[in-house]
């Protein structure tokens, strides 16, 4: 066998895989409140104080499990900083979080009140449920276009 023909070969594989990918990489929307959630917890954990570090515990193990999930439903983790066009969409979502973040530490430690920071987790809730739905898409366009 040529090395021309091993190698049309080869690149019909990685886009056989791809595509493969992309059938199945699309996931339940439970996932995308899974993830929203640990957002949401993030910017709200202000409210916790003086105990916030306590209340990030659970978030962490949220992210561990969040982390088997996809293991156990794709074989893999697909870390959302990825290289690639999805970079955008997180490099759009980080300063949202964050400014909700910085506005939830003000409320609490410069006004002493609590409800901003919870008000402001469930904005966070509903954004990041949005932006994973966005990320996702755009990942599925890169896998189907080959890039």
């Amino acid at each position: 066998m040529s090395t021309i023909t091993e190698a049309q070969e080869a690149l019909a594989q990685i886009h056989a895989s791809r595509a493969q990918l992309a059938r199945i990489v699309p996931c339940p929307p439970s996932r995308h409140l899974a993830f929203a959630a640990l957002e949401a917890g993030i910017v709200a954990s202000p409210a916790a104080a003086p105990y916030q570090l306590l209340a990030l515990a659970p978030l962490l193990l949220g992210l561990v499990l969040i982390v088997r999930w996809d293991r156990r439903r794709l074989g893999m983790f697909i870390n959302g900083y990825r290289r690639g066009r999805t970079r955008r969409v997180i490099a759009a979502f980080l300063p949202i979080v964050a400014a909700l973040y910085a506005a939830s530490v003000y409320f609490v430690l410069a006004r002493q009140m609590v409800w901003p920071s919870l008000v402001l987790g469930a904005i966070m809730f509903a954004v990041a449920t949005w932006m994973s739905m966005v990320w996702q898409r755009v990942f599925v366009r890169e896998l189907e276009a080959g890039l």
